[in-house]
């Protein structure tokens, strides 16, 4: 989201500078909104995530998922290993790591960090980020602009337009 496509939401002139510090930080605020309320990436962003134990159809939290990075977890010895890429595979629609046929996951120590997954996610390029995440993040920078006194009144109602496309993005069948 730029600062110009801001100012248009808000019908605010290109040339006015005078809330483009404030802009700023709620273009971050409802961009990092969105993604917590989607558990999405727009931008591209390498994370990592731990689980307990090894085992088919482990879950990633974020989306879109680009690719696995690494996935290292503790053997039985307590020393930390990689796991070969021949072993998994990433299932990216379905947000989880997959055993591939006719492989065995090697034991791990039992503890709650045993597995640590490094990833990349979010979208390549702004193009391919879905014109319902820019809509959504649009409103919410005009919500948190127009009502900047946090006073409960028909902004709540605004609010719902915002709501109805996270639900929307958030169904099993969104693109």
């Amino acid at each position: 989201m730029t600062l110009l496509q801001a100012k248009k939401q808000l019908e605010i002139a290109s040339t006015d500078t005078a809330h483009d510090n404030q802009l700023q930080l709620l273009i971050q605020a409802a961009r990092e909104q969105w993604e917590h309320d989607t558990d999405s990436c727009v931008l591209t962003q390498t994370l990592t995530c731990t689980a307990e134990y090894l085992c088919d159809g482990i879950e990633i939290p974020k989306r879109p998922i680009q690719s696995i990075t690494s996935i290292k977890y503790y053997d039985t010895s307590n020393v930390q290993q990689t796991l070969s890429t021949a072993v998994y595979s990433l299932d990216a629609p379905r947000r989880q790591i997959r055993l591939k046929y006719l492989q065995s996951w090697p034991d791990n120590l039992d503890r709650w960090d045993s597995i640590l997954i490094t990833y990349v996610a979010g979208y390549t390029t702004v193009g391919n980020v879905p014109a319902i995440a820019k809509q959504a993040i649009l409103l919410l920078i005009a919500h948190y602009f127009e009502n900047r006194d946090m006073l409960l009144n028909v902004a709540m109602e605004q609010v719902k337009a915002y709501e109805m496309l996270v639900r929307r993005y958030q169904r099993s069948t969104y693109p």
